[in-house]
């Protein structure tokens, strides 16, 4: 197993996981994610901007996790302390490989990812009803700051 950054060449090998996290998002959320198939675009932009890169986890040549990070600032505003931090957009593990540690390597990478920037913290946003991502995120000390609030009109 390997965790590395991804390059331009990997973007074929990502299109099937992130299907997948969509899809699985979507089962969750149908109002608000899509069950898209990714064909390359997404990743692309990541991978080639200056503030975000993806982290995948490879075995032999099939992509089995993935970690969207990306540096970010708080807003300019008194009332807000400022911190430049890394948010995690998007985080899937093939669901054929997960209890296998993969999850925690790709979170040691983003960790030192953003210690490397000088960032102050890690930050990002889980799905309710996603309880399996929930538990992981308490066990990699990932505390609850905030929580998100709908109200469809």
């Amino acid at each position: 197993m390997e965790v590395r950054l991804a390059t331009l060449d990997d973007i074929e090998a990502m299109c099937p996981l992130l299907t997948e996290f969509f899809a699985y998002n979507a089962q969750l959320h149908p109002a608000y994610c899509s069950a898209d198939i990714e064909r390359g675009v997404y990743p692309k932009i990541i991978i080639e901007s200056d503030s975000a890169d993806f982290f995948i986890a490879v075995e032999g040549n099939t992509v089995v996790g993935c970690l969207h990070i990306d540096q970010k600032k708080t807003p300019p505003y008194t009332s807000v302390v400022p911190h430049n931090y890394a948010e995690i957009i998007s985080f899937a593990v093939a669901a054929s490989h997960r209890e296998r540690g993969i999850g925690a390597m790709l979170i040691k990478a983003a960790k030192q990812w953003g210690r490397a920037r000088s960032l102050d913290y890690i930050e990002l946003t889980s799905l309710r009803g996603a309880e399996e991502a929930n538990r992981f995120y308490d066990n990699k000390d990932f505390t609850v700051v905030s929580c998100i609030r709908r109200y469809t009109l």
